[in-house]
């Protein structure tokens, strides 16, 4: 133990005071980073700051005003999502094991950070008041900090003594995740919260008395983290079923569009409009479908694919002009791409029975997610949208880079193409795009998009700001992926075209993998981007995850007033985003160092 303790003052020697420009800036780093966390924690825990407006809104933050009789379908939502996460974590569930000692010095090491933090914690703090005099008042009494010092000391000195105990015990990685997961559920059974009250008068109890969290709140996480660890298990169960694999795959692009269309938005379905339309449309794409994965590698429909395809692709365009059933535009445009890939995999009985299978499925998906969709929602609230707060963040976030993402790739693809036409297009819409702030495109969706739309095709405002969105992210994803593109040598190309690969199996196969993990950290980033830009949708009027806190909070005046406390809103939700970023960030950089990126 000695010698480990003279090994980690060496280190610090080494890696902080090795010369004496690198003792003066640690020392100075050292002195700004400290009084940075006495003034923070000053500024937090003085009394003017109400932070029970953060804690007294949390149902308003997440869903704004979605109704408590209908919550079991925020709950449905959120707990389909974890059962998702711990299939996933099963099937691909990491062979790297860590040490035990590993753990317990990350754990040494986080008690260290605690116990320093919480002696350099100020006593005082001073502050301007309403009337302008400076007001000096104890934020950390010493019996507080007694009682955060002994038993942290404790703990600390335990994790220290495991750590050097140099125990033979290894965990799996991935199980890790249970222990993260488990420590806050565990936790809300018995932390007590403050919570406001009010007496007689309607008049808040002063000091707010210590509630334990809800069985409304606490009964749901348990449900969902015991879901998440069976799903974990059925996860490993099947990890060596390659085809489970590719259908959980699939299965996340297709979650939330079965969360926003049919389980969070309880869709009203009118069965005649089911019977009538739907399922007319989807017998006829279904028969097209079919006969084209028996007809086109036929020597006499052969002849035809082009024009076949030159038809198929006039009418998806005029199709977007002309009064007809948006299930049937789409499955236009699903068969468009459709017929494109077709050609190269029905060339075996084998392929065609799968591509029949993958016709069927998409088509069923297809109709199912756009009826629900397309229907008015059962739910009912005070405004025009369900989705509000966090829930409508996270939809423009997910359904910006879900649909961008593609429509980037094709962008890119198109501008590379040696189609004239093609190219010009692709390039113009590209340059057009990115040639306006966003905030412009935003006020289009809101204001002019519904002039530009065909007759008797309208959208509701969140609809137009998905698909401005959709086209302003994918115009910046397509520049990152053509950067990519262009880093592929030569040889990749003629090599590909030396094997007799198709022009299709070359850029699937060969080209775009290549160049997307090229531009890993490019295309994370402008996700990263996408995602806080979408709190600039409180300039048209919608109630995203920042209006609530700055606008909605800040008025609040019933039951407990609330008006003016807006630093501790802004404050919490800066402290959310930095959350799902810096997470966001972290998984991308492991995602490229598995991949290798960066090493020669």
């Amino acid at each position: 133990m000695v010698d480990t303790i003279k090994k980690n003052i060496k280190a610090v020697q080494e890696n902080l005071f090795s010369s004496v420009g690198s003792s003066i800036l640690t020392i100075v780093t050292s002195y700004l980073v400290l009084n940075f966390f006495r003034g923070m924690f000053g500024f937090v825990m003085t009394s003017d700051k109400d932070w029970l407006s953060v804690l007294n809104n949390m149902q308003l933050y997440m869903v704004q005003a979605y109704p408590e009789d209908d919550f079991i379908r925020v709950w449905l939502s959120v707990g389909l999502t974890f059962v998702f996460a711990g299939l996933s974590i099963g099937l691909w569930r990491s062979e790297d094991r860590s040490n035990v000692s590993v753990m317990f010095d990350r754990l040494f090491k986080a008690g260290l950070g605690l116990l320093f933090f919480t002696i350099v914690a100020p006593t005082y703090t001073s502050y301007m008041g309403n009337d302008g005099f400076v007001i000096t008042e104890e934020v950390f009494s010493s019996s507080s900090r007694l009682r955060i010092l002994i038993p942290t000391l404790v703990i600390t000195v335990g994790f220290f003594i495991l750590k050097n105990l140099k125990i033979n015990f290894s965990y799996n990685n991935s199980d890790a995740v249970f222990f993260y997961l488990f420590i806050p559920v565990a936790l809300i059974w018995v932390v007590k919260l403050p919570t406001i009250q009010l007496d007689q008068n309607r008049e808040r109890i002063i000091p707010d008395p210590l509630m334990p969290i809800a069985n409304s709140t606490k009964i749901p996480w348990t449900i969902i983290f015991v879901s998440f660890l069976v799903s974990y298990f059925i996860g490993m169960y099947l990890k060596d079923k390659k085809r489970v694999k590719n259908v959980m795959s699939i299965s996340w692009f297709l979650l939330p569009l079965l969360i926003f269309s049919w389980i969070f938005k309880k869709p009203q379905i009118d069965m005649g409009e089911v019977l009538t339309g739907d399922i007319p449309i989807f017998v006829i794409f279904f028969a097209l479908g079919l006969a084209t994965v028996l007809l086109i590698n036929n020597p006499i429909f052969k002849k035809y694919f082009s024009l076949y395809l030159g038809v198929l692709a006039v009418l998806t365009i005029g199709g977007l002009f002309i009064g007809i059933p948006m299930l049937g535009k789409v499955c236009l445009l699903l068969l468009s791409l459709f017929t494109v890939v077709v050609p190269a995999v029905s060339t075996s009985k084998e392929g065609k029975r799968s591509l029949i299978i993958i016709w069927f499925v998409a088509l069923v998906t297809l109709t199912f997610l756009l009826r629900g969709g397309a229907s008015e929602t059962g739910i009912v609230v005070p405004g025009s949208s369900i989705f509000g707060g966090f829930s409508l963040t996270w939809l423009l976030a997910i359904f910006g880079t879900y649909v961008s993402f593609p429509l980037g790739v094709l962008l890119a693809l198109g501008r590379n193409s040696k189609l004239p036409i093609v190219r010009i297009v692709c390039t113009g819409i590209i340059e057009l795009v990115r040639s306006v702030p966003y905030i412009t495109w935003l006020f289009f969706a809101s204001v002019t998009l519904a002039v530009f739309l065909p007759a008797g095709v309208e959208f509701n405002l969140i609809i137009r700001v998905l698909m401005v969105t959709a086209f302003f992210s994918g115009a910046y994803f397509a520049e990152n992926i053509r950067g990519g593109l262009q880093s592929i040598p030569k040889g990749q190309y003629e090599a590909a075209d030396a094997i007799g690969m198709s022009p299709f199996q070359k850029t699937g196969l060969i080209i775009l993998p290549q160049a997307l993990r090229a531009v890993i950290p490019t295309l994370v980033s402008s996700a990263i981007t996408a995602f806080k830009d979408s709190s600039l949708v409180t300039i048209i009027g919608l109630f995203d995850f920042l209006t609530i806190g700055k606008t909605v909070i800040d008025n609040q005046s019933i039951p407990v007033n609330f008006v003016g406390h807006q630093r501790e809103n802004l404050i919490f939700v800066a402290i959310v985003y930095w959350i799902f970023t810096f997470t966001l960030s972290r998984r991308s950089m492991k995602v490229e160092k598995r991949l290798g990126l960066g090493e020669r």
